[in-house]
C-alpha cells in the first residue's frame, strides 16, 4: 500500500510542475514598421511521435503563405506586410498535435457472394487456360468448377481438349457455399487431314483429274487452293480442284489452305506424269481382255501388232498430248 501511495504523490507533483507544461514559443523580430514585412516565428521545441500542425494568429484571422518545418523540431515561419490596422493586434500561435493508435482491421464474417462469374466461356483447343471466376466474402471463399468427376480450382491452368466442352458447376466455400452454372464451348483451329488424288500423284496425259481436301476445325474452315495454273475448276465449296484433258502445264504442287478466326492450315499434292522412255512390261490380255493376235498399241507413226507371246517390252514415249509407244521384243 505504501509504494502505491507514494506512486501517486509523485505523479501530481509532476503533473502540476509548471515547467512540464508544453506549449509553442511565439517569437516577432522586428521593429515592426508601417509598410514592411515582419517575421513571426512560432516553435515546438519537443520531439514529438505524432504529426505537429503549427498555426499563427492575428486575433482569430490564420495567417497564409506562412513555412512550416518539420524536423527536427517543428516551426513555422510568417511573413506579413504591416500597416496601420496591426497596431494593438494579438498574435498567438498554436499548435494542432495528432497522435494515432496502431490502426486495426475489422474483418466481418459473411457469406460467399460470386463477382465475375460468366456464364458462357469459349476456349480453343490447345491452348492454356483457367477458370476465372471471382468470389467476394470473408473468409475468402474457396472457388472449384466441376464437370462430372473432373474439378478445377479456380486459376489453375491447363490445356484445353475438345473433351472439356459442356456444363459446369462453380462453387464458392467459405462458412456456407453458393453455386453457379457456366457453359464451356470449345473451337478449334484447322488442321488439313488429307488430300484425296491420284495413286502415287502421277497422271496420264488426257485423263481427269481430282483433288479433294479434307480439313476439320470449329469454326467450319474456308478453303483456298494455289494451283500451277488458273483455269483450275475450284468447287463452289473451296474443298475440291478439278482438272480436265490432264497436260504436263498442269504438273507442280497443288496446296490446300484450311482458315477459320483461330488460325490456319496447309497441306499440298504434287502431280507428275510418267517420264519419257520409261519401260513397261505388257502381258497378252490386258485389262479389256483382248488377245495378243488382236492387240494393237497405237503410235504416232502407225501400229505394231504384238506377237503371240506370253509378253511385250515395251518402252513407252510421250508427246505432249497422247503416249507413243513402241514395241521391242526380247
Amino acid at each position: 500500500m505504501e509504494v502505491k501511495h507514494l506512486l501517486i504523490i509523485a505523479f501530481v507533483i509532476h503533473c502540476n510542475c509548471k515547467d512540464s507544461i508544453m506549449e509553442p514559443v511565439l517569437e516577432i523580430r522586428g521593429p515592426v514598421m508601417d509598410g514592411e514585412t515582419v517575421d513571426i516565428v512560432c516553435s515546438w521545441n519537443y520531439k514529438s511521435e505524432g504529426k505537429v500542425n503549427l498555426y499563427i494568429k492575428l486575433g482569430e484571422e490564420t495567417l497564409t503563405s506562412c513555412t512550416q518545418e518539420n524536423t527536427p523540431y517543428p516551426k513555422v515561419t510568417c511573413e506579413p506586410e504591416v500597416d496601420k490596422n496591426f497596431h494593438g493586434k494579438v498574435v498567438t500561435c498554436e499548435v494542432q498535435l495528432v497522435i494515432r493508435s496502431k490502426s486495426e482491421t475489422i474483418f466481418v464474417n459473411s457469406d460467399p457472394f460470386f463477382t465475375d462469374c460468366p456464364k458462357n466461356i469459349t476456349w480453343v483447343e490447345g491452348e492454356k487456360k483457367a477458370f476465372e471466376c471471382k468470389a467476394g466474402g470473408y473468409p475468402p471463399p474457396n472457388v472449384t468448377c466441376s464437370m462430372g468427376s473432373i474439378s478445377y480450382k479456380e486459376g489453375e491452368t491447363f490445356t484445353v481438349s475438345k473433351s472439356m466442352a459442356g456444363k459446369y458447376i462453380c462453387k464458392a466455400h467459405s462458412i456456407d457455399t453458393v453455386s453457379i452454372e457456366i457453359y464451356v464451348h470449345v473451337e478449334s483451329k484447322p488442321s488439313i487431314l488429307h488430300i484425296d488424288g491420284p495413286p502415287e500423284s502421277q497422271v496420264t496425259a488426257g485423263k481427269n483429274v481430282t483433288l479433294t481436301c479434307e480439313a476439320y476445325g470449329d469454326p467450319a474452315p474456308a478453303y483456298s487452293w494455289e494451283t500451277p495454273k488458273s483455269d483450275v475448276e475450284i468447287s463452289s465449296d473451296g474443298r475440291t480442284v478439278s482438272i480436265w484433258d490432264m497436260k504436263p502445264a498442269y504438273k507442280g504442287t497443288y496446296t490446300c489452305k484450311a482458315q477459320n478466326k483461330h488460325g490456319n492450315d496447309t497441306k499440298s499434292l504434287t502431280l507428275t506424269m510418267p517420264a519419257f522412255g520409261s519401260q513397261a512390261a505388257l502381258h497378252p490380255k490386258s485389262d479389256t481382255g483382248l488377245e495378243a493376235s488382236n492387240w494393237r498399241i497405237l503410235g504416232s507413226r502407225g501400229t505394231r501388232a504384238c506377237k503371240k507371246r506370253r509378253s511385250c517390252i515395251i518402252s513407252v514415249t510421250l508427246n505432249q498430248w497422247f503416249p507413243t509407244v513402241v514395241l521391242k521384243y526380247p
